[in-house]
């Protein structure tokens, strides 16, 4: 049988806590508040700590339970009607944070901008405001963290998605971390087709953005005056 225990909870520490603050709760509840059995404490509520804190002390044993729990938590229901164990997960390295993401923040893990609001639901108008602009340059993209980043080049983009041209198809709403001197951006991906670029074969890649940071929007999309 599956492990369920949430060592979050186990460890009385937020989601996105670092590694100081999951060490410091840990001695606290083993120490100060007498869970070692040392000090009176039970044998498995020690073995239950100790087990916590090993796997959330360890990058890459983290990063597994992490991914363990974002899966756990998106096949849920709302049959149960309990609190989400947490309400957002980064689109890339699947690290939980223990509150909505503020506009323009990033994983502290792998820098991805997080989505600080609800995403468009299929009902609502996917026009754009903002027409799409013209740009070719060197982009960089992740669909899986760690991992070796792919090179792409852009198409166009605008505020709310892009296209880039890259040498692998990329299937539908496959997500993605995106880096270019223009922007920093988390995106799902709309569609994929093969074209002749340069007399070389390639795909065309529909991206709509999750979250997006923009390096300097003046000037890009938007006009300022005194």
């Amino acid at each position: 049988m599956k492990n369920r225990r949430n060592y979050y909870r186990i460890l009385q520490v937020q989601p996105d806590a670092p590694t100081e603050i999951i060490r410091a709760s840990y001695r606290t509840l083993m120490r100060e508040l007498k869970k070692h059995p040392d000090l009176g404490g039970s044998t498995w509520d020690a073995e239950v700590l100790n087990e916590a804190y090993e796997t959330l002390s360890d990058p890459e044993r983290r990063a597994a339970y992490d991914e363990d729990l974002f899966l756990r938590y998106t096949k849920q229901t709302g049959a149960y009607g309990k609190q989400p164990i947490t309400p957002v997960f980064c689109p890339i390295c699947k690290r939980p944070l223990s509150r909505k993401a503020k506009p323009g923040e990033l994983c502290a893990t792998c820098q991805t901008p997080l989505q600080s609001e609800d995403p468009p639901s299929a009902g609502q108008s996917r026009s754009r405001s903002i027409a799409r602009i013209k740009k070719s340059e060197q982009i960089r993209y992740y669909s899986a963290w760690p991992g070796k980043p792919e090179q792409g080049r852009m198409i166009d983009f605008s505020p709310k998605g892009m296209r880039f041209i890259c040498e692998e198809k990329l299937a539908a709403q496959t997500v993605l971390k995106i880096s270019s001197s223009l922007f920093e951006a988390s995106g799902t991906v709309t569609n994929s087709s093969e074209e002749i670029y340069d007399g070389k074969k390639c795909y065309a890649v529909g991206i709509c953005f999750l979250a997006v940071r923009f390096e300097d929007s003046r000037g890009t999309f938007f006009s300022t005056s005194a």
